[in-house]
C-alpha cells in the first residue's frame, strides 16, 4: 500500500512538471487524471476487506488542427497493491478489462465537430451517463472505480431540435479481447467478431418542473446471448430522467438531485429482465459537498451494469468532497444481497482520490 502512495505522489508532482511546458501551446492540450483507490468487498459489515487497492495514471495529449477537427490519445496504467509485471499491450487482456500491471491506450480516436453535429472514430470512453452525484447509468458505465474499459468503433451525435439531440455507437468486439465486462450468460462467444450497437435520444436542458434530464434509448447485440436454444440477440430498452430542485439558502447554493432509470431486456421474462435504479441526493453544498443515496433492482438477465450486481437488490451510500476544481475525494459504502439463497450480501466500503489536469 505505502509503495503504491509513493508511486502515485511521484506520479503526481511529474505531471504538474510536464503540464506546464504544454500550456504554451494554443494546438497542443495535456488531460487525463490520476486516481488512487481501495474497493473493499466483504461478508463483514465494515465491507472493508479486499485485496483491490489501484493506482490508475491517464496521461493524455489532445490536438487541434483546426476549428473542427482534432486527435486524442490518452495512455493509462493500471497496478494494485501487489506491483504487477509491467506489460505492454494494445488489446483489453484481462477479465473483459485492462489487466493490473498493463500499459495501453484507452483513448485513440479522431474527432470532428460543429454546433449540431459530432463523430468520434477510433478508441474512445463512452459511458451512456445519467446526472445523479455518481454519474454512472445501469446500462452502460465504462471504467468505473478505478477499471480499465473503452470503447472501438464510432459514436456520432446529433442535434435534431434545439432541446433534443439523437446519438449512436458502434461498437467492436473481439470474442478474445472483450473490453467492457458484459456479463453471462450475454457471452459474445458465438462469432469471432461482434458489432453492439446502442441507438437513444435525449434532453439536457432544464424545464419548467427542473428536469434536466429526460433520455431513452436501445441497446442491440447479434447472436449474443445464450439461451436454451442456442445464441439469441441481446436487445434491452433504457429510460432515465432527472429532477434538479434548487434550494440556495437552505443548501448554501445547492440543490436536491432525483434520478431514475429503467430498462427492460425484451429478449426474456419481465420479471428476469428488469433493472430499476433511484438515488436521492444533495448536489454542491457550497461548492465543496455532495451527497447521494441509491436503490437498485437488477434481474437475472439485466447483464450491461458495472456498477450493480446482476440478480440482486443493493442501497448504496455516497459522498464527495471537492478539495479544488481538479482535487476530490470519495467514499461509499454499499450492502449487496443477492436473490439466489446460496449466495452471502455482500458489504462494500470503497475510497478514492482523483486529480484531473
Amino acid at each position: 500500500m505505502y509503495r503504491l502512495l509513493l508511486a502515485g505522489f511521484v506520479t503526481f508532482f511529474l505531471i504538474l512538471n510536464t503540464t506546464s511546458s504544454f500550456a504554451q501551446s494554443e494546438k497542443l492540450t495535456f488531460y487525463g487524471d490520476v486516481r488512487l483507490a481501495h474497493i473493499g468487498a466483504d461478508t463483514k459489515a465494515d465491507g472493508i476487506g479486499g485485496p483491490n487497492t489501484l493506482l490508475r495514471l491517464r496521461p493524455g495529449l489532445k490536438y487541434q488542427l483546426d476549428e473542427h477537427h482534432s486527435f486524442s490519445a490518452r495512455i493509462v496504467y493500471l497496478v494494485s497493491k501487489e506491483f504487477e509485471p509491467l506489460v505492454l499491450t494494445i488489446k483489453a487482456d484481462g477479465n473483459r478489462a485492462l489487466a493490473f500491471g498493463s500499459v495501453s491506450f484507452d483513448e485513440f480516436y479522431y474527432q470532428y465537430s460543429r454546433t449540431d453535429f459530432q463523430l468520434k472514430v477510433g478508441r474512445f470512453q463512452k459511458s451512456i451517463s445519467v446526472l445523479s452525484n455518481a454519474k454512472r447509468s445501469h446500462l452502460r458505465f465504462q471504467s468505473n472505480a478505478a477499471f480499465v474499459h473503452w470503447t472501438d468503433g464510432l459514436y456520432a451525435k446529433k442535434s435534431i431540435t434545439e432541446e433534443w439531440f439523437a446519438e449512436g455507437i458502434l461498437e467492436y468486439q473481439n470474442n478474445g479481447n472483450l473490453t467492457y465486462p458484459y456479463s453471462f450468460p450475454l457471452t459474445l462467444s458465438e462469432n469471432d467478431h461482434n458489432l453492439v450497437t446502442y441507438l437513444g435520444i435525449e434532453n439536457l436542458t432544464r424545464d419548467s418542473n427542473n428536469i434536466i434530464q429526460k433520455g431513452f434509448g436501445l441497446l442491440f447485440i447479434p447472436e449474443a446471448y445464450l439461451k436454451v436454444d442456442g445464441f439469441n440477440s441481446y436487445i434491452v430498452f433504457d429510460s432515465r430522467i432527472a429532477f434538479d430542485i434548487p434550494q440556495k439558502e437552505l443548501l448554501n447554493g445547492g440543490s436536491f438531485r432525483i434520478v431514475g432509470e429503467l430498462g427492460q431486456n425484451v429478449n426474456t421474462e419481465l420479471k428476469n429482465g428488469t433493472s430499476a435504479v433511484v438515488s436521492l441526493g444533495i448536489s454542491n453544498f457550497a461548492e465543496k459537498h455532495e451527497f447521494m443515496i441509491e436503490f437498485a433492482k437488477t434481474g437475472s438477465q439485466w447483464l450491461t451494469a458495472t456498477p450493480f450486481g446482476v440478480n440482486s437488490d443493493e442501497v448504496e451510500f455516497r459522498y464527495r468532497y471537492f478539495a479544488t476544481s481538479k482535487l476530490n475525494f470519495d467514499v461509499r459504502y454499499r450492502i449487496r444481497e443477492p436473490r439466489s439463497d446460496f449466495a452471502s450480501t455482500v458489504y462494500s466500503t470503497f475510497f478514492r482520490a482523483t486529480y484531473s489536469f
